[in-house]
């Protein structure tokens, strides 16, 4: 998870998601809303691990996960599904740069490995170098996708001049990834990364970023399971500062260049990717993601 001090160690928010992102993978094929085989590697923590030791028990887990805060898994693993599709459309357009915004332990690179592109990685350096060894050793030899890794905080490091010193080319598009990461960060300084980006992509790039509710941090969510996260990653010292609704999140990144072209909510992702409602999991709408494009 990005916009957090750099001399904070490797998040633990990040391995929790690899962890749902791996029990979501064990899931027998009907019910699996998610592939990501890779995931399982990043997940260090013992109590994570234990939980990942058989699918009866994965998924017992994620029930209750499900149950406790509803809406967050869902958003989780399909969000992914969503980056994974626009990347996808765009990789057949020829756009062969692809930047991940406080990329965690997300396994694009490792998915993607087959791919002709480049992979910029933006992260803090603790959650960055717990991953890059790790990605390296995973990364199988004949892939053709290149990774380069960006160490950068979003509350501090100005990203425009980080990503071109990394070689990132901003004449051609791209696309943007930015998941898990702004409900984090301050007003300012979702302004200030999206004035970069606005200045990195050229026409015809692509931005996917998630974001919450508003009234999750400015009000009293109707959503329990919203308050009950809220309140959660306060304790830990990781609050929520910055919300959206989907008019808002629009008239921002208009104002930075995107055209706002889709949103979908957690409802819509289930109906998506879940038409026959299999899983049964959460609809709970306070989290949403949306594309943004470059004009």
């Amino acid at each position: 998870m990005a916009g957090r001090r750099l001399d904070r160690k490797a998040s633990l928010t990040a391995q929790i998601n690899a962890a749902q992102r791996t029990a979501e993978t064990l899931q027998t094929p009907p019910r699996r809303l998610l592939d990501d085989p890779h995931s399982r590697h990043f997940v260090r923590h013992p109590a994570l691990r234990a939980m990942l030791a058989h699918r009866l028990l994965a998924g017992a887990a994620l029930w209750m996960f499900d149950r406790r805060w509803g809406g967050l898994h869902a958003h989780i693993v399909l969000r992914v599904r969503y980056a994974d599709e626009v990347c996808e459309a765009a990789i057949r357009d020829g756009i062969d740069q692809i930047v991940l915004l406080g990329a965690g332990f997300d396994t694009t690179s490792l998915r993607r490995s087959d791919a002709p592109v480049t992979i910029f990685e933006a992260d803090a350096p603790a959650t960055q170098k717990d991953k890059r060894s790790l990605t390296e050793r995973l990364l199988p030899a004949s892939s053709s996708v290149q990774i380069v890794w960006v160490p950068c905080d979003f509350e501090e490091n100005g990203l425009q001049k980080r990503l071109i010193d990394h070689g990132f080319d901003p004449g051609r598009p791209s696309v943007v990834v930015w998941l898990g990461v702004t409900p984090y960060l301050t007003g300012p300084a979702i302004d200030a990364t999206l004035g970069d980006l606005a200045a990195l992509c050229a026409p015809g790039s692509r931005l996917v970023v998630d974001y919450i509710n508003a009234d999750v941090v400015t009000a009293r969510p109707r959503w329990k399971s919203a308050r009950r996260v809220a309140r959660l990653v306060a304790r830990r010292g990781e609050p929520y500062r910055s919300g959206f609704t989907p008019t808002e999140l629009d008239a921002l990144l208009a104002a930075h260049g995107f055209k706002g072209a889709d949103h979908a909510t957690v409802s819509s992702l289930l109906r998506r990717y879940d038409p026959a409602r299999i899983r049964g999991l959460s609809a709970d709408d306070w989290l949403g993601i949306a594309t943004g494009h470059r004009i």
